[in-house]
């Protein structure tokens, strides 16, 4: 039996898919078991926001269960996947886009035959700090905050929440200004529980801050009641399903008498293509409008394509190393609502001091070239610290195969 459509596998076999640098293919329709490579990333298109979120890290095993359209496996290596604004600049044109703004973006070509990555700008429309206008009550947990998205293209913002011990709404900060925002959006409270009210209620009160009292929920909450009149099974089941969310006061939380922030400055970068083959950070400037003195730092995906000359005194051959610089940091690597967490180059200390490393993991999402920098010497828990120093490294994008299976639900 041949499964048709794209890839020539059958359901009892594994399909390999290796891709080069910034190369992606779109997974057919259906459900598969897939393992990424350590360089490809699986992504789903958020059209609201008009970007690419990431949904398996590189050297993941997950089952999924795809469109066909709107999911994508990428070789995220020697590519650049965002942006970050070092300086916003002033005079510009408030909006989404060229057409809306006049002002573009433009990155420097990593040569040959790569591809240069693309974007556009945002100007203004980021959101003021939120203002708790009412406490409410009965918050066993924090709630989520859930704001309002912005017109497509825009960056969605974010925020989280902090009660007190008597559960109350403590405090909402914005984790996410956002960006392209027309007018302020509404902001919603939404409680959540604290121990899952589906659970049976047990014969004793579980010791915990704040105590639950079982049963902690209230009886038959989670249940499909009679459907009232409504013919359709399928609609009977939804309409008698609902949810028994906390009991809570009406907190309300709302932006004050603040009005929306960034006017004529650059509030967002959104990277619509990420290019390939980068071997250096890319260089970003602006045309049309002027944006004055606006500035960003392209954030890059790097992995190890040379491995490093190592430089040691005291450590023996064979030593594990570990690189502790030259990849994006906890602070650093933010962009567009997504994520993109470094691995350490890992290797090996080489048979004589000043010999290339041996290499166990090129590493993935570096930002730079490691340079002369230091190893940490080893990897397994309470053995000796030490460093090696290293130089001589190159960085870019590698080929990335990974693993696709039909998942048959029967």
């Amino acid at each position: 039996m041949r499964v048709g459509g794209a890839f020539p596998f059958n359901t009892a076999g594994a399909f390999p898919i290796t891709l080069g640098s910034g190369a992606y293919v779109y997974i057919p329709a259906g459900n598969y078991l897939i393992t990424t490579g350590p360089q490809s990333i699986v992504q789903w298109w958020d059209p609201i926001c008009y970007s690419w979120r990431n949904f398996i890290a590189p050297a993941q095993t997950q089952a999924i269960s795809v469109d066909g359209y709107n999911y994508r496996l990428l070789n995220n290596s020697g590519t650049c996947p965002g942006a970050s604004i070092t300086n916003a600049g002033s005079g510009g044109t408030n909006g989404i886009g060229p057409s809306q703004t006049g002002s573009t973006v433009a990155f420097t070509g990593p040569g040959g035959t790569g591809q240069t990555a693309k974007g556009y700008v945002i100007v203004g429309g980021s959101l003021p700090s939120l203002s708790i206008a009412q406490a409410g009550s009965g918050f066993v947990v924090p709630p989520t905050i859930l704001i309002d998205a912005p017109p497509q293209g825009g960056i969605q913002a974010t925020a989280t929440a902090t009660i007190t011990t008597g559960g109350l709404l403590n405090s909402v900060t914005l984790t996410n200004i956002g960006a392209g925002y027309t007018t302020l959006p509404n902001v919603y409270v939404v409680p959540q529980f604290l121990d899952y009210p589906g659970a049976p209620a047990l014969p004793y009160t579980i010791p915990s801050a704040p105590t639950p009292v079982a049963p902690n929920f209230p009886p038959g909450a989670i249940f499909n009641a009679p459907g009232g009149g409504v013919t359709s099974g399928l609609q009977q089941f939804m309409q008698g399903l609902y949810q028994a969310f906390p009991a809570t006061g009406g907190a309300l939380v709302n932006f004050g008498a603040g009005v929306l922030g960034g006017s004529g400055t650059l509030t967002g970068i959104v990277v619509t293509d990420y290019g390939s083959a980068y071997t250096a950070v890319s260089t970003i400037s602006f045309g049309g409008t002027s944006l004055g003195a606006a500035a960003a730092t392209a954030l890059m995906s790097f992995a190890v394509t040379t491995a490093p000359n190592v430089t040691y005194a005291t450590l023996a051959v064979g030593t594990p190393l570990e690189s502790n610089l030259g990849y994006l940091s906890a602070t650093t690597n933010f962009y567009n609502n997504n994520y993109m967490y470094a691995r350490p180059f890992r290797g090996r200390i080489p048979a004589a001091s000043g010999n290339a490393a041996v290499v166990d993991d090129a590493g993935y999402g570096f930002q730079t070239a490691l340079g002369n920098s230091s190893f940490g010497s080893t990897l397994n828990a309470g053995a000796a610290t030490s460093t090696a120093t290293f130089a001589g490294t190159a960085v870019g994008g590698v080929n990335d195969t990974s693993i696709l299976q039909m998942f048959i639900n029967e």
